[in-house]
């Protein structure tokens, strides 16, 4: 069952099993800065198989249950993914709704892949039709906007070239691939990353970004445009190490996503990018070998 774009679900009864892909940006730019302190952003950014599981189901009591896998993550109000099921039952005028969210984590947290994002759109997705409440796919954009820049391309999923706060979204064609994901332990504070790139005051400035991922036939094609300005302002070792060991294997691209501090690249064969992976693993990294979807 295909609920919206990439958001693959398997309806139960009273319930929904969804996979919430992860995102990779494969070039990210801060352009500028609005009155409320959110970042402008030029971005392109792409779904990736590597994903959480996110199941929804109907409970008999009022509220919201949310259930992790990893200890780490908070199961309160403070998890988007409880933001978007309340403000879900707030917009759908849903009185005294009741469900429970039990998400497994295959997504690394603080890594720049949109982890708790891509759980808030499954969550959007499938309690819209869990609940047979016929939102469009602009209605739960709108929603999830409100709740967490990279949730509306979560939601849409694919390739985008995205501008404002990541919420502006133009389909671009997908691109094919093999992707390996690579993060140290260490992690990376977004609101001390834009902090550094304010200092910096200047961004990537590639004229044309969107027309140059519009027609791309090999991963050569986008070599030289796979930036982020964050690689530009981080300095950890693992970082660098993790990026180092992909383009001595073949990495074709080898890059942070989002401000970091997960490593993508991408490999025209899967057997460099199996090679790349046996490195990291034997070094203590995360390592994961997915592919652009």
């Amino acid at each position: 069952m295909r609920l919206l774009h990439q958001l693959k679900g398997e309806a139960f009864l009273d319930g929904i099993t969804l996979h919430a892909n992860a995102k990779i940006n494969l070039y990210l730019d801060v352009t500028g800065k609005r009155e409320d302190g959110y970042h402008l952003l030029e971005t392109v950014m792409h779904t990736v198989s590597l994903c959480d599981i996110v199941t929804i189901s109907k409970r008999e009591k009022s509220g919201i249950e949310i259930s992790c896998s990893d200890p780490l993550i908070p199961c309160n109000e403070k998890n988007i993914a409880y933001k978007c099921a309340s403000d879900f039952f707030d917009k759908a005028g849903i009185c005294g709704g009741g469900v429970s969210i039990d998400i497994i984590k295959k997504i690394p947290s603080q890594a720049g892949m949109g982890g708790g994002s891509a759980d808030g759109a499954a969550v959007l997705t499938g309690m819209n039709r869990l609940f047979d409440t016929g939102l469009s796919e602009a209605e739960l954009i709108s929603m999830g906007a409100k709740l967490g820049a990279d949730i509306p391309f979560c939601i849409k999923g694919g390739c985008g070239y995205c501008t404002g706060i990541g919420e502006i979204i133009e389909p671009l064609p997908p691109i094919s691939g093999t992707v390996l994901i690579g993060k140290g332990k260490m992690g990376i504070s977004t609101a001390e990353a834009f902090r550094k790139i304010d200092s910096i005051g200047a961004g990537i400035g590639i004229k044309g970004i969107r027309e140059r991922f519009s027609c791309v036939s090999s991963l050569g094609d986008i070599s030289d445009y796979c930036r982020n300005i964050f690689d530009d302002v981080t300095s950890l070792e693992e970082v660098l190490d993790i990026k180092r060991i992909m383009t001595e294997n073949g990495a074709a691209v080898s890059s942070m996503t989002g401000s970091g501090s997960a490593v993508f690249g991408l490999f025209d064969s899967e057997t460099l990018a199996e090679k790349a992976l046996h490195i990291l693993n034997k070094k203590g990294y995360f390592s994961a070998l997915c592919s652009l979807v």
